[in-house]
C-alpha cells in the first residue's frame, strides 16, 4: 500500500475544526426533504470483492489532479483578477469600474468558497482564511480607518498595515464587500470625497487576499523544483502515513463543512436549536448568500464525485454499498435543487421562514445523515462524537 507523508498540519486540523463548536441535535418538525429520485437510487446493496475494489490510492490521486490542484489554481486566478480590477477601478473611477470590481469580487469569492471543502494542507497551515474570507466583518472598524481613526500611521492604509496588523474582521473579501457595496461606495463611481482612502484600502485587502490564494496554490503544485503538497497525495512525495490517512482527512474535511453548514448556519437561522438567527449566515451588503451556499455545495460535490472523467469518494464507497453512493449522489443533487430553488435574497428566505427555506435545510441534514453514519463507517474513517452531532 502506498505510504504519503503529510507536513506537520494535523494540529492545525483539529485546533481549526475545533472552533466549528458543538450543535445539538435540532427538534423535530415537518420534514420538507426532497425524495431522492427512484431512477438515481441503486436498490441493491453490493460488496465487491477485493479485487474489484477502488483503490484509495487511485481515488487520492484523481482528485488532487482534477479537484485540488484545479480549484485553488482557480481560487488564486479569480482572486488576482479581482486585486486588477480593483487597480482598475481607483485608477480611472466611475460606474463601469465599480461594476466590474464588484462583478470580479463575486467571482474571486465563489472560486474562494469552493476550495472550503478541502480547506486542509496549506491553507490550514497558513491561516489563510484570516486573510482571504472572514465573518462577521467589523463594519464599524473600517469605518473608522476611511475616516483617517484606529491609529492608522502616516503612511496611509497599506497592504502591509492590513496583514500585519488588522484583525480578521477588517480583511480580506469580508471588507472588500462592504467597501465596494456598503454605504459610502458610490464614491468609487464618482472618484469625489473619500474614494481615495476607500481605494487604499480596497487595493490593501484585496493584494493581501491575492498574494495569499496564490502562495497557497503555489505550495500545493510546489515552485522552483521542491515538491508540492501535491506530492503528499499523488504518491510522488516522501512518506510516513498510510493514505488511509489521507483519505481519512478529504472525508472528514466533509463530514466537518456539512456539519458547520446545517447546524450552525441554516439550523440556527432557522431557529431549529432555539431562538432564530439569521445572522448566522454569513451575507453582507452584495446580498451573495445564495450564491456563495451553492459554491460551496459545488466544493462538496467535487469531492464526492470526483473531477471530470476522474475517480472521487463515490468510486470508493460504490464499491462497498451501490445503495449508500446512489442515496449519497441523490441527496447531493437534492440539496442543490432546493438552493436553486430558492428566489431573492437567502436572509430574506430564512428570516421569513418560508418552505423553500426548510427544504434546504432538511436536504442537508438527510446528506449528512448519509455520509456522517453509513459513509464514515464504509471507509473506516473515526470521527468524534461532537463532530457528527445532530445525524440522528
Amino acid at each position: 500500500m502506498k505510504l504519503i507523508r503529510f507536513p506537520g498540519f494535523w494540529g492545525l486540523i483539529a485546533v481549526g475544526l475545533l472552533g466549528l463548536g458543538a450543535a445539538g441535535c435540532g427538534a423535530a418538525a415537518t420534514n420538507t426533504a426532497t425524495p431522492a429520485p427512484a431512477d438515481t437510487v441503486i436498490p441493491a446493496a453490493a460488496t465487491a470483492a477485493p479485487e474489484d475494489r477502488v483503490g484509495r490510492g487511485d481515488v487520492l490521486q484523481s482528485l488532487t489532479a482534477l479537484v485540488f490542484l484545479p480549484g485553488y489554481e482557480a481560487a488564486a486566478d479569480s482572486m488576482a483578477r479581482w486585486a486588477g480590477s480593483v487597480e482598475g477601478l481607483c485608477a480611472a473611477p466611475g460606474p463601469a469600474g465599480l461594476a466590474a470590481a464588484r462583478a470580479d469580487w463575486a467571482a474571486a469569492r465563489q472560486g474562494w468558497l469552493r476550495t472550503e471543502a478541502y480547506r486542509f494542507g496549506p491553507a490550514m497551515e497558513r491561516r489563510s482564511a484570516s486573510l482571504v474570507d472572514w465573518w462577521p466583518v467589523d463594519t464599524a472598524k473600517i469605518d473608522g480607518l476611511l475616516e483617517g481613526g484606529d491609529g492608522v500611521s502616516g503612511d496611509g492604509i497599506t497592504g502591509e498595515l492590513v496583514r500585519e496588523y488588522l484583525p480578521s474582521t477588517q480583511r480580506g473579501l469580508g471588507a472588500g464587500e462592504y467597501l465596494l457595496f456598503g454605504p459610502g461606495s458610490d464614491v468609487l463611481a464618482s472618484g469625489s470625497g473619500d474614494g481615495g482612502r476607500r481605494c487604499d484600502y480596497l487595493r490593501a485587502a484585496a493584494g493581501v487576499a491575492a498574494a495569499e490564494t496564490a502562495g497557497i496554490w503555489a505550495d500545493w503544485q510546489g515552485v522552483g523544483g521542491a515538491p508540492g503538497y501535491a506530492g503528499f497525495y499523488d504518491g510522488t512525495a516522501a512518506s510516513s502515513l498510510l493514505d488511509r490517512e489521507a483519505e481519512a482527512i478529504a472525508v472528514r474535511s466533509l463530514v466537518f463543512q456539512v456539519r458547520a453548514i446545517a447546524n450552525m448556519r441554516l439550523g440556527a437561522a432557522l431557529g431549529v436549536d432555539g431562538a432564530a438567527d439569521v445572522s448566522a449566515i454569513p451575507a453582507g451588503y452584495a446580498d451573495n448568500g445564495k450564491a456563495d451556499l451553492l459554491s460551496q455545495w459545488e466544493g462538496i460535490a467535487a469531492v464526492y464525485r470526483g473531477g471530470a472523467g476522474g475517480l472521487g469518494l463515490s468510486d470508493r464507497v460504490r464499491t462497498l454499498s451501490a445503495d449508500t453512493d446512489g442515496r449519497m449522489l441523490a441527496a447531493i443533487e437534492s440539496v442543490i435543487a432546493a438552493i436553486e430553488g430558492l428566489e431573492g435574497s437567502l436572509m430574506a428566505e430564512f428570516a421569513g421562514g418560508p418552505a423553500a427555506a426548510r427544504a434546504v435545510y432538511d436536504n442537508v441534514k438527510v446528506l449528512q445523515r448519509i455520509l456522517n453514519t453509513e459513509i464514515v463507517s464504509l471507509l473506516g474513517v473515526s470521527v468524534g462524537f461532537a463532530d457528527t452531532d445532530g445525524d440522528s
